[in-house]
């Protein structure tokens, strides 16, 4: 295989996260791009605060089938982003694998715990529109949405963590040097990309992008990756350690510190 040949591989792989963060987007604007009602229209609303209250007041008003949709655009993707997690192996590998393995396997067990995640949003609108449209205030319905939402944040929370672990290990390998990505590109990983899709989304309010924060910051992540690795030789790191001679070795002998 040639280098041109392995680095097109890589940036293909990019292609995939990108590919794979605009499907995303797409499917958080059709779960919760709706505009948000108010506990006055829907009663099953005043049961709920924060994050959970937003998102059901935005999925509440949408139709079964937009509901199902923007569930499927992010399962049937959800494939992809795992290919473009090898392509941020790759930018990672010059590096050592023993550096470049633990934030690879940490950030691909994030993305696939997304898409149960994405997914879980519609069972979730569905069953509180269905109930809020009944009017039944019994117990056990009135329960039902929060503890399919408890299982879910639970889903969301451990992705979260898979992915803060994955870019601080990320950041410090990049940082360390050796790396396909260069020192100057430290900030190429979730933990810094995903806040600034939130800052966008907040920038926006009302908007349909107001559910979209991560997939934003998923299509920034893998948008950088892609330019920055795209002519880059994965067999190689960009910014290697200086070589320093060994004592006692051989005249012209150098090695590079571990």
């Amino acid at each position: 295989m040639t280098d041109g040949t392995a680095g097109g591989r890589v940036g293909l792989a990019g292609i995939a996260g990108i590919l794979a963060s605009i499907a995303w987007l797409a499917g958080d604007i059709l779960l919760l791009g709706k505009p948000v009602v108010s506990a006055d229209l829907h009663p099953v609303l005043g049961d709920y605060d924060g994050m959970s209250a937003v998102s059901l007041a935005a999925m509440l008003p949408a139709s079964t089938a937009r509901l199902a949709w923007g569930a499927l655009l992010g399962v049937l993707t959800g494939p992809l982003y795992l290919v473009a997690c090898r392509h941020l192996y790759q930018g990672l590998r010059p590096a050592g694998r023993l550096l470049a393995l633990p934030p690879f396997w940490l950030l691909t067990s994030g993305f696939a715990i997304a898409p149960f995640v994405h997914g879980s949003f519609f069972y979730w609108g569905l069953a509180a529109r269905a109930i809020d449209a009944s009017g039944d205030r019994s117990a056990a319905l009135a329960a039902l949405p929060g503890d399919m939402a408890d299982v879910l944040f639970t889903a969301y929370a451990a992705l979260m963590v898979c992915w803060v672990l994955g870019s601080v290990w990320m950041a410090v390998c990049v940082l360390r040097g050796g790396a396909a990505l260069p020192r100057w590109a430290w900030f190429v990983n979730p933990l810094i990309c995903l806040p600034v899709g939130g800052l966008v989304a907040m920038l926006m309010p009302g908007t349909a992008l107001q559910g979209a924060q991560l997939s934003i910051g998923n299509l920034l992540l893998f948008t950088l990756s892609t330019i920055v690795l795209w002519k880059v030789r994965p067999g190689t790191g960009a910014d290697l350690p200086v070589p320093v001679t060994v004592p006692g070795a051989g005249a012209g002998r150098e090695t590079s510190p571990a």
